[in-house]
């Protein structure tokens, strides 16, 4: 049965923004609290109407088609395409703006995938035939109202225990543990919920959204049981399923001033995303993760940012990946750039190159087992990744 949720280690009322991007959230804070601080006059988003319609969440569904959420509720597959135009195939309303629109796709099998909804449930969506053109939802996914909107997701195929796991990181830092069997059943159940939230929130406003989970496999047993999150209040837990246990938990950057925003794991590697604050901070991060003690453990960080006067640049997906050459990662930021690297000699960053790619804000980023990278800002852009960069 799920665990009741722990009260909130952070009793006191505090004043959030408005709902909206956490972009203008970090602008306001920082036009308010930051006198003489170059601010622009025009920040890096507006809205349509009455909301968004940033990209937040990209995820590949198999090797040719892949989902976008947006800030607007908007979900879109899309089939990977050479061609200078092209619209989705499919395109829905998977959850409301007041909710902060579609943050979280998650692929739970083939033809199978789950979304963020409300903040009571989340969604599971069903292809019904053989193209994306098709899809209906097919379990509704209910948890406490305490747990808030699901941010993040990721899926956990166990061979050995027969199971699969689903796991989602929710708006108020609480962590949900979702299981079906992998014979015999398509009916996710929730086993038990965590509370993650951190006493001492490294953003100002006293956030814990979970922004990021990834699976973490330990190579002796060569199955995978735990799982790494990511959240806004600056922690990183690291968590077994079969028990529902915090088995580490670290502060990415006691000296942050803002949370995480999206994390990506290859092997024991770490990769963190952040906003940097300030002419010195950095906005990614690489940690090594302990495979007998499951400590994290911090290696390099770098600044991703072109206008070194700017006030803030978000960091705002980052993901591992691979092109001509080798392993490498790519980032997004808000500068409007892609960015790629790899790790040096030394085993720390290094940068290969950058790209102007869209304006000012930062994007969704995703790669396909086939190299084809597909980037979602306001608008879609593609990329052949196994060329040379």
């Amino acid at each position: 049965m799920p665990t009741a949720p722990n009260s909130s280690p952070n009793s006191a009322a505090h004043v959030v923004p408005p709902t909206m991007p956490t972009v203008l959230r970090s602008w306001q804070h920082l036009r308010e609290h930051t006198p003489g601080m170059a601010i622009p006059d025009k920040l890096p988003l507006t809205p349509s109407g009455a909301t968004y319609t940033m990209a937040q969440e990209l995820t590949w569904l198999d090797a040719q088609h892949f989902a976008v959420g947006r800030w607007d509720g908007s979900l879109s597959i899309f089939q990977f395409t050479s061609a200078t135009t092209q619209g989705p195939l499919m395109s829905t309303v998977a959850n409301t703006p007041s909710a902060e629109g579609v943050q979280m796709i998650c692929l739970i099998s083939d033809g199978r995938f789950a979304t963020s909804n409300d903040e009571q449930s989340a969604l599971v969506w069903q292809r019904q035939g053989p193209s994306w053109q098709d899809v209906q939802v097919s379990q509704r996914l209910p948890f406490p109202h305490e747990f808030g909107v699901a941010n993040s997701g990721a899926r956990i195929v166990n061979q050995e225990l027969g199971q699969l796991y689903f796991v989602i990181g929710h708006a108020n830092g609480f962590l949900s543990i979702w299981r079906e069997s992998l014979v015999g059943s398509d009916t996710l159940s929730m086993v038990a919920s965590l509370n993650l939230r951190s006493a001492t929130p490294t953003n100002p406003w006293h956030l814990h959204n979970i922004r990021g989970i990834a699976v973490l496999a330990k190579k002796a047993a060569n199955q995978a049981d735990h799982i790494v999150t990511g959240s806004e209040d600056g922690d990183l837990c690291i968590v077994r399923l079969q028990d529902a246990s915090i088995v580490s938990r670290t502060v990415y950057n006691p000296a942050a001033q803002r949370g995480i925003n999206s994390l990506a794991v290859s092997g024991n590697r770490l990769l963190v995303a952040n906003c940097a604050v300030g002419k010195i901070d950095k906005n990614l991060w690489l940690y090594e993760i302990d495979e007998a003690s499951w400590q994290i453990n911090y290696v390099d960080g770098a600044r991703l940012v072109v206008d070194q006067q700017l006030a803030q640049v978000f960091d705002f997906d980052v993901i591992w990946g691979r092109y001509s050459e080798g392993a490498c990662w790519y980032a997004a930021t808000e500068e409007g750039y892609l960015w790629m690297g790899n790790l040096d000699s030394n085993g720390k960053l290094q940068v290969i190159a950058r790209q102007a790619v869209t304006t000012k804000l930062g994007a969704a980023i995703g790669q396909s087992e086939n190299g084809d990278l597909a980037f979602a800002a306001y608008d879609l852009y593609e990329f052949d990744a196994m060329s040379k960069p």
